[in-house]
């Protein structure tokens, strides 16, 4: 099966130019495409400049991850999607054990060991997450050592296969400008009944957040917020699971005022304007659904408490 690399970019030549030249010179990738998200630096100039063989797409406004990354799908030709942020250093021979993984036709996504020395060496790719107080709070598990289904795989690093995403349209616009984006997408394919697994076998790492930490944080976490209770109300269907949301939802908001996170509850009234939006995308996503929410938490192995 043939893969091309799909590389979003904003304000990160410099990033572009540390990391590219291994996945170019993966032997595996057949095309590499960087979609510069309107970038106010020179990054374009700098990859024209050290990154010649690279294919360049310069968008004109900035958009998010989202947008820039179904740019990308939308021109792949390829059999597979390779998604990499331009924090990512790849290492040799990291795709040779994944890509075989997706001879199993119900395969979407596969994640490689994520390691992110900045924060002592922790994996990022084995994704999980808990239901508690009806939240949803994701995670990741650590010293996984075989092959295992995963909630989501991180848009960092994750190999996909294009006929599905172009089924499923891709990362939805409505998480832009980050986050929550790839769990969303993850979750939309688990309730087709693809899966999304997690390899040890292959190995990147990842300079987490190296674009994201110099915004604002206060700006970070109120779209954290509002994206976790816009991912709630798209996707949740089980009535047991939204009744639980609904009762405690108040005392979560009541707590945050109480410890003046003034982020959160402004996220959360940015995705309270938007809960008709949320819930006629869930409609349209029913029509789809193979499993049901309690089924999707079965097989990733995620409690509901």
């Amino acid at each position: 099966m043939d893969i091309e690399c799909i590389v979003p970019n904003y304000n990160g030549g410099s990033l572009i130019k540390q990391n590219i030249p291994g996945v170019v010179s993966c032997s595996k990738i057949k095309r590499v495409t960087v979609i510069d998200d309107a970038s106010t630096d020179d990054s374009l100039s700098l990859i024209r400049r050290e990154a010649p063989d690279v294919r360049l797409v310069a968008r004109d406004q900035n958009g998010g991850f989202s947008a820039a990354v179904n740019d990308g799908i939308r021109a792949a030709e390829s059999d597979l999607i390779l998604l990499l942020n331009n924090d990512v250093e790849v290492t040799a021979g990291f795709l040779d054990e994944i890509l075989p993984v997706f001879a199993d036709d119900t395969v979407f996504a596969v994640c490689p060991r994520i390691i992110l020395p900045k924060l002592g060496g922790i994996d990022e790719g084995a994704k999980t997450a808990f239901w508690h107080h009806g939240m949803l709070y994701t995670d990741q598990n650590q010293g996984v050592e075989k092959v295992h289904p995963i909630l989501y795989t991180t848009g960092c690093a994750a190999v996909y296969r294009r006929s599905m995403l172009q089924e499923l349209g891709g990362f939805d616009d409505a998480y832009s400008p980050f986050y929550w984006e790839d769990a969303d997408l993850g979750y939309r394919a688990w309730k087709r009944g693809w899966k999304s697994l997690y390899h040890p076998g292959g190995l990147v790492y990842h300079q987490h957040s190296a674009s994201i930490s110099k915004l604002d944080t206060g700006r970070t976490d109120r779209i954290k917020a509002r994206n976790s209770l816009f991912f709630i109300w798209r996707n949740i269907e089980d009535r047991s699971m939204l009744s639980d949301h609904r009762r405690w939802l108040p005392l979560v908001l009541a707590e945050r005022l109480r410890r003046r996170d003034g982020a959160f509850v402004a996220g959360w009234r940015e995705a309270f304007a938007r809960r008709d939006e949320a819930k006629a995308a869930r409609e349209r996503d029913s029509r789809h659904r193979v499993l049901g929410d309690r089924e999707i938490f079965e097989q990733v192995g995620i409690p509901v408490r």
